[in-house]
């Protein structure tokens, strides 16, 4: 008897650990937060929800909050595992900054439209998106990448302590690009670049731009690329 009450109890412990998933009605946001290792996938919608999946741990261990213009995703206090794997599914209507850290991810369907765009990451952090728009800011460190296509008409790219941005696939007609502590920028410009890189640094550009500004030092690299 002893031996089925354990059989029924592990048993139960498997279906609460299992795969579980439930659509959360959040407010209005422009912008989306993810940290704790989470992975989070963006598609354009006619009204914001949110649907998280996860494994190997409880729905109510997931935190989705709507924060002044954020939509902030996070595990609660406390409830941070490596053995368990999470996917929220945000569905929004404009949205124009994104922030990925401690290990999360952030991924989008389809070209996100939006007159500026804010993107930050940082520590092992990651976003990996299409954009247009007429105003990018992209800011890496701490190993961080983010991983860019579309279009741009302004774009300003920061990278530090071994953040990496690669935005071959993204043209931008005019560039300002920093990088330190070995991080790395990869660029597409057409019309005009301002870049310096310094401590170990690397920014490596294509296109023909008809101005550029390229400063180096302390081993930091800027370079045409082919």
């Amino acid at each position: 008897m002893r031996a089925r009450w354990v059989f029924f109890f592990l048993f139960s412990v498997t279906l609460i650990f299992a795969q579980q998933s439930e659509t959360r009605n959040v407010g209005s946001f422009k912008g989306v937060k993810a940290s704790a290792g989470i992975d989070v996938y963006l598609k354009k919608g006619d009204r914001e929800s949110v649907r998280v999946e996860v494994s190997g741990t409880d729905l109510k261990n997931v935190v989705t909050e709507v924060s002044g213009d954020y939509l902030k995703i996070h595990m609660a206090e406390g409830r941070y595992s490596r053995s368990r794997t999470v996917k929220v599914y945000v569905t929004y209507v404009e949205v124009s900054k994104l922030s990925a850290s401690s290990a999360a991810s952030i991924y989008a369907e389809g070209t996100i439209r939006t007159r500026s765009m804010s993107i930050s990451a940082s520590s092992a952090g990651s976003v990996e998106i299409s954009v247009e728009t007429e105003r990018l800011e992209v800011g890496v460190s701490s190993a961080a990448e983010v991983e860019l296509a579309g279009k741009a008409k302004i774009a300003d790219f920061e990278a530090s302590s071994a953040g990496e941005i690669d935005a071959y696939d993204l043209e931008a007609e005019e560039v300002s690009a920093g990088a330190s502590g070995a991080g790395s920028i990869k660029i597409n410009v057409t019309q005009k670049i301002d870049a310096r890189a310094s401590s170990g640094a690397d920014i490596r550009y294509r296109g023909n731009p008809t101005k550029t500004n390229t400063n180096s030092s302390s081993g930091g690299s800027v370079r045409k690329s082919s």
